[in-house]
């Protein structure tokens, strides 16, 4: 049963219902503090220029420097903090998103690799859109994406999809951009399902989705590989394949 221990902080003003769309969006971090304060600000002064109803959410994944003390101060009605102890990024996402209340539902790098302004080109594609109910931005789609990283991380990406499209079927240009959007309850009812706690939960989460017939869209977006990541693309590389396997013999725990 997925269980973590969790402190959360938070303020009673959630916002209410309203005509215009609310959005969460739920920032993971690991040891952050460098960059976590400028991105948390750069959000913050885009979602009110385009006044958006919008809670930011960063769920810390056991960080050992002061990202937690440098979020604290930042706190107000938008701003929420979960605490989890150490155990991945797919476990930070999952904690976030369920924790989540408005209409849709994002998750993106604390670095922020991707533009700031996709988030409002995806809030559109889900209003004239109405059947689609996962939106996962893209690096490789032809003709339809700006990305700029080390060409080795291409070459492995390319690994890993090949694998996963061979093994589950679930044939994406980028499964692992790590910006991806959801109406509420589609969210909600897939990660209750999820149990990856590392990098290839994003697979899993498509995985459910074409297991249970769910449209998903893929979206070109610009995205600028930033240093300073916690993923070792090599290392990394072999703990992803195998959650390929642990998914795939799961297979039967994620019908809706």
């Amino acid at each position: 049963m997925y269980k973590l221990h969790k402190l959360i902080y938070y303020n009673n003003n959630m916002s209410e219902t309203s005509e215009k769309p609310s959005i969460s969006i739920i920032l993971p971090a690991y040891n952050e503090e460098k960059r976590i304060k400028d991105t948390i600000s750069k959000l913050r002064s885009f979602l009110k220029l385009k006044k958006l109803e919008y809670e930011i959410i960063i769920v810390d994944d056991g960080s050992t420097d002061n990202t937690l003390n440098v979020v604290k101060d930042l706190l107000s009605s938008d701003l929420r903090i979960i605490t989890i102890t150490r155990s991945g990024k797919g476990a930070a996402v999952k904690e976030g998103c369920m924790a989540s209340v408005n209409d849709y539902i994002f998750f993106m790098d604390s670095d922020l690799s991707t533009d700031v302004n996709e988030i409002l080109k995806f809030i559109n594609i889900f209003k004239k859109e109405k059947d689609t109910e996962i939106l996962i931005g893209s690096r490789y789609i032809p003709d339809n994406s700006i990305a700029i990283q080390p060409p080795f991380r291409n070459v492995i990406g390319k690994t890993f999809s090949f694998v996963k499209s061979k093994l589950l079927g679930v044939n994406f240009y980028d499964s692992q951009c790590g910006f991806k959007a959801f109406r509420k309850d589609t969210a909600h009812k897939i990660f209750a399902r999820s149990v990856i706690k590392g990098y290839s939960f994003d697979v899993e989460l498509l995985y459910i989705a074409a297991l249970n017939n769910l449209k998903v869209k893929e979206v070109g977006i610009e995205w600028r590989h930033k240093p300073g990541g916690h993923v070792n693309i090599v290392l990394d590389s072999i703990p992803m394949l195998l959650e390929l396997f642990k998914i795939y013999l799961n297979k039967n725990n994620y019908i809706l």
